[in-house]
């Protein structure tokens, strides 16, 4: 009965390492995806050329200081490099993980019980 609750937890963190491979896969798609057409967004609208858009802070929604869609497009695009390094790096990260576990075995199949303790 224990074998196959330890088999059906192996199966899911198999699972779940490579939904977590699957994640930093699509970060780091959308990286790209905003590097190469960024789009952007003022409070839910969409901005195109020439467009301004205020800051909002917790207290006002309105304020002073404004950005242009180029301001935030250049944003944007200056971010992308980041999301496609940190996608490909949890991806990267889960699959040594995924492979390690695969190759040398499930540690929870052959031990059932805790090393701490007597």
């Amino acid at each position: 009965m224990r074998v196959g609750r330890g088999r059906f937890a192996a199966v899911a963190r198999r699972m779940g390492l490579w939904a977590f491979v699957l994640a930093g896969i699509v970060l780091a798609a959308s990286g790209v995806l905003t590097w190469v057409a960024p789009s952007t967004q003022c409070r839910g609208v969409e901005m195109s050329p020439g467009d301004v858009c205020s800051y909002s802070s917790y207290t006002a929604t309105d304020t002073d200081t404004t950005q242009t869609y180029e301001q935030r497009v250049a944003a944007a695009r200056q971010s992308a490099p980041v999301v496609v390094v940190l996608g490909l790096a949890a991806a990267g990260f889960g699959v040594f993980v995924a492979t390690r576990t695969t190759a040398r075995g499930d540690v929870s199949e052959a031990q059932l019980s805790s090393d701490i303790g007597p």
